[in-house]
């Protein structure tokens, strides 16, 4: 590592702080995962930096997912800068959970990183606890996925700027642990989630950045101090949708701009584009916090704002929500005012530290290389980035292009010689030549892309990316290189597109040939066995080896399992090679017996492990025959029952929001022996007139945290019943029997006759609706019920509990019956309560968001990881922790003369 010279690093930070345009940069420290800087390490790269000296850390292409990162309090005035925006990736999975220990999953993964405090704290990829810290052209992003928190960026600074960034997670991507006047600047950003994912307290700009939610999303969960003037402040954003969520059930759900979080939330929206997708409330989650539509100290505004999503027609009546008075009022919301602060930061006119050209056409010719084409005038190097915006042609004449050049908006780049491209990213663009050249490379597709060949194209630069590429032009383009990287699919409308090596195609799920198309294949697998082939009219397909894929359709006619060749299939293959149909790993279910091979694409049978798609509108009819596949029930999908016996899932069924299991007979009931994963709320319904009534069999298990709704939906006086005969421990939803019978004279029933038949689920009675309770333990250990109206638990057997609540009331020890509780405990049967065998952990426990103690309570604190107090008392034995965020804490506490504590996850 060459020494660090703290005046030349001095001279280098005034210059950075006070540049109005963009410059070059000399970096103090390189990291290079490859082993050519002076390290390998980004961790070790911030372990070097003197205190409190500007230090320039420049970060090499690579996947950096190797270590959990921190920067220390006294390593201020850092600046992390990525060789590329799109191939320098900051990347981990840690998360938080309910594990008993440290609150972070996974084990092993966090034991690495337990000797540092600081560094466990919260699940973040990076942990940024020094002032003055700026990241530049890097994505830093949580791969963890859907399980809870599990944040890219923890924030514990100020004066924190983030310039050309991704910021990628799922649940709370950005976390603003900071103080109320601590600042963070982002500029041209994307950040992307779908739970809170923007949120703490603090003052956070977004400045011209990409808002990108998945389904369902809450961008943010603020929390404003009432004597704050700002929080989060989005300036000229452009808010996008991200199909395709990791979570089954959020696509299509409408975004919502946040929910409240702590105190007097602020947001403001200004001068942002909206899509359709934006819920016309735009808040109206209160998140327990009942003063959040009548407050005016919520400030929650919007300022000329454009797109469908923009309408505050629709917006919540919420005191604190309003477009802004006027543009007086507005200009209070510039960046530069906003971020000022005691000291007049004004970070708007920092420049970036990576120089970013911008092509305006200038010179004579349109040469990619010619520097008056480029503002501002130069050649884009290495480590700088070069945007093409809107429609302009720029030719690669020749040579290597070393900056990332980036084609947008109808932008198109025409290859006339040989060229390479460090990085060429592709978003609603268009690669074109009329000659015979090569483009070498990396190709990374951010939108739609066209392939317009008149010549001979050879494209050996890899690609990369899930969007839709089209082959046009009647010339060849031949790929090249290993495409493995490429998931999108491939379109190939005219001339020829020729996969010369392994993994050409990629993993592109469908390729279709149209009438004037040709694929030429001469590697057997150069195509993806996953990929689906469609063929139309007198499409043409060149087979100089063999492939082998799931499906191909000819004129959209799904053809059987087989092998294909210039024999069968004359009027669309030539050549030596064959088209063998095998297993494919993904089916979608079309409607009907789930025994009919007609009713898959493709039209097999599945397997263990391969996963079936039941979508919405679909449903899925049981049979004898065993379903051996993974059921992954989509919103607005059915599982209809039809046997008496012997139905049965081998492999999970997952469930999404508002899927539901259901009947009709004029019969006693059906049988559904499967694991059934909750991923939403779901129903179970039962429809039979039977004087006897019926029952849906359910030996199977259920897991998650989600509400079952039994309901009896037949218009005749019977009862419903849903037998539970598995282990639901891992249940820890609600049993909804709050729904009368359709028929007033019916009834619907859930029956617990197994050991945790209940899980450690909440049982909801209302109506004339029951809870049968027929094993001493189908409530295990903790039992809570809300009965009303004329609805009753009933008790055939002597029930033992830890625990009991009734209607929100916590039992003592004792014995229940329908003596003590005349109306809502019926049957001959009681209900024991026995506590003493209690552990102390077990004295103070989290409920549905209730900390519930046991016992005689002398004091209790509950702190944060962080070890701020958020509660006290010595005397309250149910405490609502509602209004605080997800996340771990830390309970202290002297209950029946002995002190104890214990860590509790609240969900």
């Amino acid at each position: 590592m060459k020494k660090l010279d703290f005046f030349v690093l001095l001279i280098v930070g005034l210059l950075f702080f006070n540049s109005s345009t963009a410059q070059n940069f000399s970096p103090d420290i390189v990291v290079d995962i490859n082993g050519t800087g002076d390290f390998t390490s980004i961790q070790a790269a911030f372990d070097a930096v003197p205190a409190g000296t500007p230090t320039i850390i420049y970060v090499k292409r690579g996947l950096y997912d190797k270590e959990k990162l921190i920067v220390p309090a006294n390593k201020t005035n850092i600046t992390l800068i990525g060789e590329s925006r799109e191939e320098t990736i900051i990347s981990y999975d840690i998360y938080n959970c309910n594990d008993g220990g440290d609150g972070l999953c996974p084990d092993t993964k966090v034991a690495l990183w337990s000797g540092n405090s600081n560094l466990v704290k919260t699940a973040a990829t990076l942990t940024i606890m020094a002032n003055d810290f700026k990241a530049e052209n890097i994505t830093i992003r949580n791969t963890a996925g859907v399980v809870g928190q599990a944040q890219a960026i923890a924030l514990q600074a100020d004066r924190n700027v983030f310039i050309n960034c991704d910021i990628l997670a799922y649940q709370d991507t950005i976390y603003f642990w900071t103080a109320e006047t601590s600042r963070a600047y982002f500029k041209s950003c994307m950040i992307l989630g779908r739970t809170d994912y923007i949120y703490g307290r603090g003052i956070g700009v977004f400045n011209e950045c990409e808002i990108r939610s998945y389904g369902g999303a809450w961008i943010t969960a603020p929390s404003t101090e009432a004597t704050q003037t700002y929080g989060f402040v989005f300036y000229k954003c452009n808010l996008t949708y991200q199909p395709n969520s990791p979570r089954l059930g959020d696509d299509g759900m409408k975004i919502k701009f946040g929910r409240p979080w702590h105190e007097y939330p602020k947001v403001a929206w200004l001068y942002c584009t909206m899509p359709a997708e934006i819920d016309p409330l735009g808040w109206g989650d209160k998140w327990n916090m009942a003063y959040s539509d009548t407050d005016t100290r919520l400030h929650l505004y919007e300022w000329m704002n454009t797109g469908t999503g923009a309408d505050m027609s629709g917006r919540a009546n919420w005191a604190g929500l309003r477009a802004m008075t006027d543009q007086t009022e507005a200009n209070l919301y510039e960046p530069k005012i906003v971020l000022a602060g005691s000291d007049n930061w004004d970070p708007t006119a920092i420049a970036p530290t990576v120089s970013v050209y911008n092509w305006d056409g200038g010179a004579a010719n349109n040469g990619w290389t010619e520097a008056n084409n480029w503002n501002p005038d130069g050649l884009p190097a290495a480590s700088e980035a070069a945007n093409v915006d809107g429609n302009w042609t720029i030719n690669a004449n020749g040579g290597n292009f070393a900056a990332d050049l980036n084609l947008v908006n109808g932008a198109i780049i025409a290859i006339s010689a040989n060229s390479s491209a460090t990085l060429l990213t592709l978003n609603q663009a268009t690669v074109s030549s009329s000659t015979s050249a090569s483009l070498s490379g990396n190709i990374k597709t951010k939108g739609a892309v066209n392939i317009n060949v008149s010549g001979n194209l050879n494209i050996t630069a890899a690609l990369n990316g899930v969007h839709q590429i089209t082959k046009s032009g009647t010339g060849i383009c031949q790929f090249n290189s290993s495409n493995s990287g490429y998931t999108g699919n491939l379109i190939i409308e005219q001339g020829d597109l020729q996969a010369k090596v392994s993994n050409s195609l990629g993993k592109a799920p469908k390729i279709t040939i149209k009438t004037n198309g040709k694929l030429t294949v001469d590697v057997g697998n150069a195509v993806d066995v996953k990929t689906a082939l469609y063929t139309e009219e007198s499409a043409s397909i060149v087979l100089n080896q063999d492939i082998t894929i799931n499906e191909w359709y000819i004129n959209g006619s799904l053809q059987p399992a087989g092998i294909y060749s210039a024999t069968t299939n004359a009027a669309t293959i030539s050549g030596t090679g064959k088209i063998i149909i095998g297993r494919p790993s993904e089916f979608t279910f079309l409607g009907g017996l789930w025994d009919d091979v007609t009713k898959y694409s493709p039209a097999l049978l599945p397997k263990a492990g391969e996963k079936v798609n039941v979508n919405s509108g679909i449903t899925i009819e049981t049979t004898l025959l065993t379903f051996e596949g993974d059921m992954y029930v989509k919103t607005g999908g059915t599982i209809r029952l039809r046997q008496t016996k012997d139905s049965k899932c081998l492999g999970p069924v997952r469930m999404a929001q508002g899927t539901i299991i259901t009947y009709a007979t004029s019969g006693t009931g059906f049988y559904f022996n499967a694991p059934i994963i909750l991923e939403g709320d779901i129903s179970l319904t039962m429809s039979s007139n039977n004087v006897a009534g019926s029952v849906m069999d359910l030996p199977g298990t259920f897991s998650g945290a989600n509400k079952i709704i039994v309901r009896n939906i037949r218009d005749f006086a019977n009862t419903a019943t849903a037998r539970l005969g598995g282990d639901n421990s891992n249940f820890t939803g609600t049993w909804d029997l709050t729904l009368a019978a359709v028929n007033a004279g019916g009834s619907s029933v859930i029956n617990g006759f197994v050991e945790n038949a209940f899980g450690k689920g909440t049982i909801n009675l209302a109506a004339s609706n029951k809870a049968i309770f027929n094993h001493a333990k189908c409530a295990g250990n903790v039992l809570n019920m809300n009965i009303t109206g004329s609805a009753s638990a009933v008790l055939n057997t002597a029930v033992t509990v830890k625990e009991f609540t009734l209607n929100g009331t916590q039992l003592a020890d004792g014995i229940y019956n329908s003596t003590t509780h005349p109306g809502l405990l019926t049957g001959t049967g009681s209900i024991t309560v026995n506590s003493s065998s209690l552990g102390i952990d077990e004295k103070v426990f989290l409920e549905y968001g209730m900390l519930r103690v046991n016992g005689v309570l002398e004091n209790l604190d509950v702190y944060s990881l962080n070890g701020q107090r958020v509660y006290h008392t010595k005397s309250v034995t149910e405490i609502n922790l509602n209004s605080l965020k997800s996340g771990i804490y830390i309970v202290r506490y002297k209950i029946n003369g002995k002190q104890g504590a214990a860590k509790v996850y609240k969900k």
